[in-house]
């Protein structure tokens, strides 16, 4: 889990002075990018297995821009630093980037280490994609199959999570 204290930490350990590079699957986000907004949330939801759960995470949003220049390692630090002193419950909870390309399509994207290439810093941003989470507990616990799927399934058009024939096989084959 990618934290914003984390990340400071790890950019901290770059040299300041050296530009720093968001890139997607897409390519690079164009010089002159702006950081418009940090956010802190807390979310409480439930899962297709019943279970009900709350969270706290942080959102760094970022605008494509149009400028000449990568934003600077040592800038970008000082806007996170001021951010936290700001809102130190932005610290330690999961961080993801808001992003789309040409400022079109906004999509939660997850954040690599900062690594230096060349004559800059890169940050690598993944595409998230969604789980079933009791699928994934119950692969983290071995031998145990999560309540999605042990229910069986009375729907005519049934769900991928509830699919009898898919999940009662095994916790491997929920909700692929």
């Amino acid at each position: 889990m990618k934290t914003l204290s984390g990340l400071l930490h790890d950019l901290q350990l770059q040299d300041p002075s050296l530009p720093l590079v968001f890139e997607t699957k897409e390519g690079e986000i164009s010089p002159g990018y702006h950081v418009t907004e940090l956010r802190h949330s807390s979310s409480r939801g439930i899962d297709c297995g019943g279970n009900i759960e709350a969270w706290q995470e942080a959102k760094l949003q970022l605008l494509e821009g149009l400028g000449a220049t990568h934003m600077s390692v040592g800038k970008f630090n000082s806007i996170v630093s001021k951010s936290l002193s700001a809102m130190p419950e932005l610290k330690h909870v999961s961080l993801k980037v808001e992003f789309g390309h040409d400022n079109k399509d906004l999509r939660l994207m997850s954040l690599s280490s900062p690594e230096h290439r060349g004559n800059h810093v890169v940050i690598r941003l993944g595409s998230i994609r969604a789980v079933c989470k009791p699928t994934e507990t119950a692969r983290r616990e071995e031998g145990r199959i999560g309540q999605c799927c042990k229910r069986e399934e009375t729907s005519a058009n049934p769900s991928s999570c509830y699919s009898t024939t898919k999940l009662l096989e095994s916790a491997n084959s929920c909700c692929a």
